[in-house]
């Protein structure tokens, strides 16, 4: 692989796909060999398929460093159910919740305003099999599935009603969630859940027409 030379750019590199990712720094000039494990029977395929996508960062070795620093605020913190500490209690600490605000603001031109009213009770009859519940949670994932999506949330759940019981339908892998994988939970117990991780949610309710044929 010979490397283009510029005095703007670091030699600072990141190769991956859906299955690698590999972050390499080349401090000399020259011709460099990198080789490459596939993980799985997938990695091969996806390899195969399209290949590897290379992403060049244009920072010295500090920037890169303090890139990474900032990244890490973004994502590290309200991490557990159970923890009695900042970073694993479900809460979302107050410097991961900047660092989130500042990345939307930076890269999604999204500015969020700080309302008076933090908590409003949607009576439960109001919610009906069909309903979309738009998540949001500022810990660095979900404002990650946003960049990347377009989307203005990075969770998507489901009202559903079983035997008259109104639930939430999700798939849900997060360390701060007490279910993992495909569930359906109460909704006042989903609520308790949502409130104790700082989820931000919306509720979509689904119209006259659409509620009629949902099935």
């Amino acid at each position: 692989m010979e490397k283009p030379r510029t005095e703007t750019c670091s030699d600072f590199y990141l190769f991956g796909n859906t299955e690698i990712q590999h972050a390499e720094n080349f401090f000399f000039h020259g011709k460099h060999t990198l080789t490459f494990k596939a993980p799985t029977e997938d990695a091969i395929i996806d390899l195969k398929a399209f290949g590897l996508e290379t992403y060049l960062f244009c920072e010295d070795l500090q920037d890169e460093l303090l890139s990474v620093f900032t990244s890490l605020k973004a994502f590290i913190g309200g991490l557990g159910m159970h923890g009695k500490t900042a970073l694993f209690e479900p809460k979302v600490p107050a410097y991961m919740e900047a660092a989130n605000i500042n990345f939307m603001k930076w890269a999604l031109n999204i500015e969020l305003e700080e309302r008076s009213t933090r908590k409003v009770e949607i009576p439960e009859e109001n919610i009906q099999s069909g309903d979309y519940l738009a998540v949001m949670r500022l810990d660095g994932l979900d404002p990650m599935i946003m960049f990347g999506t377009g989307s203005r949330s990075g969770h998507s759940v489901m009202a559903m009603r079983f035997d008259g019981e109104l639930y939430i339908v999700e798939s849900q892998d997060a360390w701060y969630w007490p279910t993992h994988r495909i569930q359906r939970t109460p909704f006042k117990a989903w609520l308790r859940f949502a409130e104790n991780c700082d989820f931000h949610v919306v509720h979509m309710p689904l119209n006259k027409e659409m509620r009629a044929k949902f099935d």
